[in-house]
């Protein structure tokens, strides 16, 4: 066997099922007769090829393998990379490079310091010094990218090293190796997180998107339920975490610290898990607990536990912890708190354009629990999360690191991971124009994928943003005018539409999605600012 076909054969064994990719003259030799057994998708921009491998990680929860072009490629990938880093996405991120006799002098496409160019955006970053070692490099790669905290790794692939072979017994050794990723915190730990817990008055929980990333949802539900835990999704969790129709469910917490100590007034103990604490911005200085309120983080990354700026720091496996608490802690009656409220909604704004409330308002009714939803319209994110209650685990994907494109490319690779449920991405006009050639993959892949776009022409959350920090003057580049989602999406091959009514958009929507197909409708939204938080 060929070098190429020795990886491919390992690869899937590893669990790797596809590839996502824009590939360039010094990939070709790695791709070429590549298998029919994988599936390969096109992404005709790196930045947008990696989220849409993200999007699809988050869902399979497998490595995923994307081909990008040497330096020039992987430079467009990084800011994409970084966002990766954020949502733990276990992307085995490759780039050709150029043939070994040629990278000394630095020829023209050499990847110059290849394995400086995507740090700090990822775990691991290498490349092979010999053929034979490929094989060996990329095996490391997947169980790296898999590893807590989960993350991308990079290798950088010579052109010239796929007509070689290595050794076909130690790939053998590698595809057959297994690393088991889920470890349990310290019984003695837990025990003493279940006293506390057991102790509180008024404990609360925070879930971040690591607590509930293996499938841990029902554990969360369990030890909220039998504690009487009050529960709040953290701040930049890009998935959804709890069931928000449940009584014990309080909302999302703010990025300010202040404002989070506000939410969090009044809780003895806090347990916070699968997520930092706390991740903030912009900078609103405060104390984020109680003076004499006891903090647990429970958390699987070192470095997130170390940089921690209060409390009790756990490492291990946070769906392993909230299992094991779930049967310490005890089962205390408790009746649980009111629901949230739900507002009256503001049908127009000033402009006679619908609000961004009164689009929720109505799309909610769509939005049935077999539904994704991928939102990244960023300044009406908390009248979504007002008007939408999610109830079912992996309904929701967002930004985890306020880098945008993530909302459309993310949902796209969703909707190619798992086609039985159908994606809702509600997208700002503005975020749109970031990734918006992941439509034209979702067009290829034929991909069950419906877009709302939100139009306000402008960039409001950095008008909000201005106004919290008290920027005075005029600053240019936030209007959006002159701006058509529905023809650009008809240019990629997606059927789109412009609708200037919620209830008419809601009925089409709900035609969409039950079609399976993909689609893009525009709706003119009142362009008011909102508060930052």
């Amino acid at each position: 066997m060929s070098l190429r076909e020795q990886v491919w054969a390992m690869l899937r064994a590893l669990g790797v099922d596809a590839v996502f990719g824009n590939p360039g003259s010094t990939e070709l030799t790695m791709l070429a007769g590549f298998p029919p057994d994988l599936r390969y998708y096109l992404g005709l921009q790196e930045a947008a090829v990696v989220l849409m491998a993200d999007g699809y990680a988050q869902v399979t929860r497998k490595p995923v393998l994307v081909n990008l072009h040497t330096g020039p490629g992987l430079g467009n990938a990084v800011g994409s990379l970084l966002t990766a880093a954020w949502s733990r996405a276990p992307l085995v991120v490759t780039a050709g490079q150029q043939v070994r006799a040629m990278i000394t002098q630095q020829n023209w496409l050499v990847n110059v310091d290849a394995t400086t160019v995507p740090r700090p955006a990822v775990k691991w970053s290498f490349e092979p010094p010999r053929p034979q070692d490929v094989p060996a490099a990329l095996a490391r790669a997947v169980h790296t990218a898999q590893a807590a905290p989960s993350g991308p790794v990079f290798v950088s692939l010579p052109m010239d090293d796929w007509s070689a072979a290595a050794d076909q017994s130690e790939v053998d050794d590698l595809a057959a190796r297994v690393v088991r990723h889920r470890a349990a915190p310290a019984a003695e730990a837990m025990a003493e997180v279940a006293r506390a817990v057991d102790g509180a008055s008024r404990p609360a929980l925070v879930l971040g998107a690591a607590a509930t990333a293996e499938g841990d949802w029902d554990h969360a539900h369990r030890l909220a339920e039998r504690a009487g835990l009050e529960v709040f999704t953290a701040p930049s969790s890009g998935r959804n975490v709890f069931d928000e129709t449940s009584p014990w469910f309080r909302g999302f917490l703010p990025f300010g610290a202040s404002q989070i100590g506000e939410r969090l007034a009044g809780y003895d103990v806090v347990l916070v898990v699968g997520a930092p604490a706390f991740t903030c911005y912009p900078y609103s200085p405060g104390r984020y607990i109680s003076p004499g309120a006891k903090l647990f983080h429970l958390t699987d990354d070192p470095d997130e536990a170390a940089r921690a700026p209060l409390g009790t720091s756990v490492i291990g496996d946070p769906g392993r912890a909230l299992a094991e608490l779930a049967g310490r802690v005890a089962e205390r009656k408790r009746t649980p708190p009111e629901p949230r409220p739900v507002r009256l909604v503001t049908a127009a704004g000033t402009t006679g354009r619908p609000t961004s409330d009164s689009v929720y308002a109505h799309l909610a009714g769509v939005i049935t629990p077999q539904v994704r939803v991928a939102q990244e319209s960023p300044s009406n994110l908390a009248e979504f999360h007002d008007r939408v209650r999610l109830s079912t685990p992996d309904s929701f994907l967002t930004t985890p690191s306020g880098g945008l494109g993530y909302g459309l490319a993310a949902g796209v690779g969703a909707a190619i991971a798992d086609p039985s449920r159908p994606v809702l991405a509600i997208i700002g006009d503005g975020s749109l124009h970031y990734s918006s050639s992941a439509l034209w993959t979702a067009a290829q892949a034929g991909a069950p994928i419906v877009t709302v776009v939100m139009a306000n022409r402008e960039y409001a959350i950095l008008k909000a943003f201005a106004g919290f920090n008290h920027v005075s003057g005029a600053v240019p580049g936030l209007e959006l005018p002159g701006l058509d989602a529905v023809s650009l999406a008809q240019g990629y091959g997606v059927p789109g539409r412009r609708v200037e009514d919620p209830a008419t958009l809601a009925a089409l929507v709900k035609d969409a999605l039950a079609a399976r197909k993909p689609a893009l409708f525009e709706i003119p939204t009142d362009p008011a600012v909102p508060p930052l938080l």
